[in-house]
C-alpha cells in the first residue's frame, strides 16, 4: 500500500527529475506569454486565470500521462499560476515599489488559494491522463492478442 502510494505521489524518479526541470520553463513560459499579450485577462475580479489553469492542466495531464507522480503535477500547475501573478506583481504593478510587488506575489492567501486550486485541478488533470494511459495500455495489449 505504501510503495502504491509512492509511486503516485512521487513518480519514478526519471520523470520526476524530467517535470521538476520543466518547472521553471512553465513559470517562464507563462510570465513571458502574458508579458507578450499572447495571453490576456478580460478584466473584472481574476481569482483564477483561464490560460494559465489551461496550460497547468495540460503540464498535469501529461504528467499523468507519463506517471511522473501527483506533486509533480501540483507543482506544475502551480507553476502556471505564479507565473501570471509573477507578471501581474512586476509588470501590472510597476508603479509599485519592490516590496509592494514581492509582498503582492507572495500574499499568503493568494498563495494558499493558488495552492488549493493546484491541488483540486492537478489532481483531477493527472487521474485524466493516468486513465487515458490505462486506455492506451488496454487497447494496445487488446490489438497484440486478437493479432496473434
Amino acid at each position: 500500500m505504501v510503495r502504491a502510494l509512492r509511486k503516485h505521489f512521487l513518480g519514478n524518479q526519471f520523470e520526476r527529475n524530467l517535470t521538476f526541470l520543466a518547472v521553471p520553463v512553465i513559470f517562464l513560459g507563462t510570465f513571458a506569454a502574458y508579458a507578450i499579450g499572447l495571453f490576456t485577462v478580460n478584466g473584472g475580479v481574476i481569482f483564477l486565470p483561464a490560460n494559465a489553469t489551461s496550460i497547468g492542466i495540460i503540464m498535469a495531464t501529461t504528467v499523468g500521462y507519463r506517471r511522473g507522480g501527483l506533486i509533480a503535477a501540483w507543482v506544475a500547475l502551480f507553476a502556471a499560476y505564479q507565473g501570471f501573478y509573477a507578471e501581474w506583481a512586476f509588470l501590472g504593478l510597476s508603479s509599485h515599489s519592490l516590496t509592494g510587488q514581492l509582498a503582492f506575489l507572495f500574499d499568503p492567501v493568494r498563495l494558499a488559494f493558488a495552492a488549493g486550486a493546484s491541488i483540486a485541478f492537478g489532481t483531477i488533470a493527472y487521474i485524466g491522463g493516468v486513465l487515458v494511459h490505462r486506455g492506451y495500455d488496454f487497447v494496445r495489449h487488446r490489438d497484440k492478442s486478437t493479432q496473434t
